[in-house]
């Protein structure tokens, strides 16, 4: 398959191609790097797929707020003094200045910086200057409040969809929460960000990442081999297969869960902790999740989370560590990450900061698997925009014959062994359809 995308126009042709290309295992290289892709990506991609915005522990108090992005639209998330969580273009409505310049703070109103006009931090406007003596009674300040952004949450995550005709977030999701609350309800009380997040710039594309943890287990062993020599994994190579690939059909979500022999139910957490979580699932999650040691998944398009024990001590489970982690596209072949630590609420803070610890050396910005990973998507990523790889695919083809297996209590498309592009496959597909026009 060869894709000629010198216009919009004949990459809107291509697509079709593309699509079929998917469906037998193929997809083109240069969709990693490629300006015409990344244009299409903001507007029939990002302005409609529902976004990670924030967690709701990021913003506890009335009056907290962070700055976000949608695609290229920058987003204010705020807590107003009620208790609720909205969302609004980061945009003076008066002349189109950024209204809000910090990235998190408290501020229970916003003041524009050149003209003055004063918004609540729900979006109201409530102060025009020289509103009797400029506007002679003509503005109305109900009709120019900031642009609102439609927000829906799940177990603290709080989404946020430009398409007011989207489905329900619920719907997006479409059964995918059994697997986020893995990742979300450790135990009774839920989970919270703890810490700062980490935000850095990377020249990376951010669809690799996003397949990356959709699944990848295949990259493991040669990518991260200096696990296994330092006894990190406690398995070899060969036995790192085992597990599931699980997606959601249709929808692109997608999460691989590797399981060690020999490795302890629940191992990595504490004990108190694993009664919580046998409490908090159902018995369909408790048998699934008692058997994974790590769980790396996507929610498509671009919000992926790991978890996994960390020790470098042989035969012990270590500490458990989740992160969560954005991939903000900024152009293309260039991202802007964000990664935040996800602990249990009700754990002990000596856990807490255990866990902050093992997430900091394993996954934050400097972190040993980190470096791994952006060292070679990286690479990639610079490939990918060569000319002689304008017309070249990557394979796609492991697990084409796989079937679901049958004898796993969880939902969606899911197959063994837990290397697989089952997953991949599915991400494309649905990234597909949105390039397409046809979600």
């Amino acid at each position: 398959m060869t894709t000629s995308w010198t216009d919009r126009t004949s990459l809107d042709g291509s697509l079709r191609d593309i699509r079929k290309g998917i469906e037998e295992g193929r997809f083109p290289a240069r969709a990693f790097n490629d300006q015409h892709i990344f244009d299409l990506e903001q507007e029939r991609l990002f302005s409609k797929a529902w976004c990670f915005l924030a967690h709701e522990t990021e913003i506890p108090a009335p009056g907290d707020y962070v700055t976000r992005y949608i695609g290229n639209n920058n987003i204010i998330v705020a807590r107003d003094e009620h208790g609720q969580i909205s969302a609004n273009l980061n945009m003076c409505r008066h002349r189109g200045n950024l209204l809000c310049k910090s990235e998190l703070g408290n501020a229970s109103h916003f003041r524009c910086s050149y003209h003055g006009w004063i918004y609540k931090n729900s979006g109201e406007l409530i102060g025009v200057p020289y509103m009797k003596e400029g506007y002679e009674g003509r503005l109305k300040r109900k009709d120019w409040g900031l642009v609102n952004v439609r927000v829906d949450s799940y177990a603290g995550l709080v989404f946020g969809c430009l398409d007011p005709g989207a489905p329900s977030l619920e719907d997006y999701l479409g059964g995918f929460q059994f697997y986020l609350d893995f990742y979300l309800k450790q135990g009774t009380a839920g989970s919270e960000v703890h810490g700062p997040p980490d935000h850095w710039v990377a020249d990376t594309d951010w669809k690799i990442c996003a397949e990356n943890f959709a699944g990848d287990g295949y990259h493991t062993p040669v990518a991260h081999q200096w696990g296994f020599n330092l006894g990190y994994f406690p398995s070899s190579g060969s036995t790192h297969s085992q597990g599931w690939a699980a997606s959601i059909p249709g929808l692109g979500h997608g999460i691989g869960l590797g399981h060690s022999p020999n490795f302890p139910a629940f191992g990595g957490f504490p004990d108190e902790l694993v009664e919580e979580m046998r409490e908090a699932f159902t018995p369909e999650q408790v048998e699934v999740f008692s058997k994974v040691r790590t769980a790396v998944g996507t929610v498509f398009p671009n919000l992926s989370f790991l978890m996994q024990p960390f020790s470098l001590t042989p035969g012990e489970p270590g500490v458990r560590f989740v992160t969560m982690r954005l991939y903000h596209p900024v152009g293309p072949g260039r991202m802007e990450m964000y990664s935040w630590c996800l602990v249990p609420k009700g754990a002990s803070h000596e856990y807490k900061e255990a866990a902050y610890q093992a997430y900091t050396l394993a996954f934050g910005q400097a972190g040993t698997f980190e470096q791994d990973d952006f060292e070679n998507w990286t690479k990639v990523t610079r490939s990918a925009r060569s000319t002689m790889v304008k017309d070249l695919d990557f394979p796609y083809i492991m697990g084409m014959e796989s079937d679901r297996d049958a004898s796993f209590r969880g939902p969606g498309h899911v197959v063994t062994p837990y290397v697989n592009d089952t997953n991949f496959r599915n991400l494309w597909s649905r990234w597909a359809d949105y390039l397409a026009g046809e979600a």
